[in-house]
């Protein structure tokens, strides 16, 4: 069964979709704005980088954290499977 996310109180629950999927024996992970990530060898090992996408090391200096295609780049970079 589907939960409220912060902000959908009261609201339909909008349609959600899988994160993780599997093409042939490898595994990719999705984010907002379509970006794809991927291959891995299991999907353990996908959650793993997605955890890492989603709360990268402090890394960054100052308040400022790159966001969009500019955070995806320097994540792809960084992790290199």
């Amino acid at each position: 069964m589907q939960q409220y996310r912060r902000g959908e109180q009261g609201t339909p629950i909008p349609p959600r979709a899988e994160r993780f999927f599997k093409v042939d024996n490898d595994w990719f992970f999705t984010v907002r704005g379509g970006n794809t990530f991927g291959p891995f060898p299991c999907r353990e090992a996908a959650q793993t980088a997605v955890d890492h996408y989603l709360n990268p090391l402090k890394e960054y200096s100052g308040n400022v954290r790159p966001f969009g295609n500019l955070r995806a780049r320097r994540w792809r970079n960084a992790h290199r499977f």
